[in-house]
Order: structure tokens, then sequence, then C-alpha cells
């Protein structure tokens, strides 16, 4: 996506980021397909701007309709933590500051942006996926829950969706709305990584009876994505 949007330049990119992805199976229904593809457009717009994450923000609010343009900051959001220190930099970063840029963008692009930065939250922290938690309880009322499910997906990712090392990470929550919002997080992941239910549904079994109800529903409405 990133050597696609190159090639239409960014002078044409306010008449055509509607036109790239239209094409993709799964419009009507925001298929995970269609995700992958809205979402590439972050990335892109981010290559194209030379990683100016403010002004990429904006170049996605030339797409029509909010879940693109949210599908559309998560890839900006995404590529502004995937630095590596050696051939990838982000001056939007501040390791003093783990909640950084989440607490500086407009309030429409803060929910997209704390559903991405506990990757980076973890990365300053040494992977202390406590004191992330403790971090995620500072970002307001309103961005919370979100919050808790990046811990999830990142518990996912790192354990490479191994159920007892997720379950064990997310319950380092300090109550049950923080594992329940991790747990959330961490199924979605688990259903993007295997691209099938099973595993999902097979954390929620290995889970407290507490949590299955809103486990499974969201094994149910996430994986319909993929059908």
């Amino acid at each position: 996506m990133e050597g696609f949007i190159a090639r239409v330049g960014r002078k044409n990119l306010p008449t055509q980021m509607d036109s790239i992805c239209k094409d993709v199976p799964g419009k009507k229904s925001y298929s995970f397909d269609y995700y992958n593809c809205v979402h590439g457009l972050g990335h892109g717009v981010m290559e194209i701007s030379q990683d100016e994450l403010f002004d990429s923000l904006k170049m996605c609010d030339y797409l029509t309709g909010q879940w693109e343009r949210q599908s559309c900051w998560s890839g900006v959001y995404m590529e502004n933590v995937i630095v590596d220190g050696k051939n990838h930099f982000s001056k939007f970063l501040r390791p003093a500051e783990p909640l950084y840029p989440c607490n500086a963008v407009e309030d429409q692009y803060k929910n997209t942006c704390y559903m991405m930065q506990s990757s980076y939250m973890l990365k300053v922290t040494k992977y202390d996926f406590a004191k992330v938690f403790a971090l995620c309880r500072q970002v307001g009322y309103a961005y919370t829950a979100t919050c808790f499910q990046s811990i999830g997906r990142d518990a996912s990712g790192s354990t490479v969706s191994n159920t007892e090392k997720t379950k064990a990470l997310c319950l380092l929550g300090k109550d049950f709305t923080e594992q329940s919002n991790c747990l959330i997080g961490a199924v979605k992941d688990f259903i993007s990584y295997y691209h099938s239910d099973t595993q999902a549904r097979g954390l929620c079994h290995m889970m407290p009876e507490t949590f299955s109800a809103s486990c499974q529903s969201t094994v149910v409405s996430y994986y319909s994505s993929f059908e």
C-alpha cells in the first residue's frame, strides 16, 4: 500500500482516497480484508508524508465514512509505534511520556490511538504488563476500555497466541473490567492470527465463568467479519 500510494502521489490523494479500496470484497460488511486495505492506507499516508503523524491523520479524513477514517487512523498509529531506532524513527513517541501522542491529538483521534499505543507502552516498560495496566488507568474514562483491549491484543501477540500465557497476562488487570477488556482484545487477535474461532473459544473456555458471555459474544461478532 505504501508503494501504491507513492504512485498515486500526495497531491492526488484527496480525490482518490475513496477509490483505492472500493473493489475489495466485503466493503459493505466491513470485512477483515476490507479493513486491512483501509488500514493499509494509514501506513501509506505515513510513508508519503515522511511519518508526519498529525498530517497523516488529516489525510485519512479525506475518506468517506467514519469507519473508514478510523481504520486508516489505526494504520497511521501502528506505523508510528513500529519504530526500530535503526531504519525507522518517530518524533511522535516519548519514552518519558508513554501515552503521547494519544494525549495530544484531537478527541476524535484519541480512541483509535489508544487501541495501538499499548505496544509502545510495553516497549518502554520492558514488557511489564502490570505497569501498562496502570498506565491505561490514566487515559480517561472514555478510553480506558480501549486501552485495556489494546493490552489484550499485545498479550496475544507477545505470546504468539498461547492460551495459558495470554490468560495469565490478562488476569494481571486489577478487576473484571480490566481483565474482560483485555480478554476481548486477545480473542480478536487470536482470531486474526489463526483465521479461525477455535483457538479463541479455547481461550474463553479457560477463563473463569464470569467472563464467558462477553468472551463468547466477541468471538461470534468478530469472527463474522472473516466469513
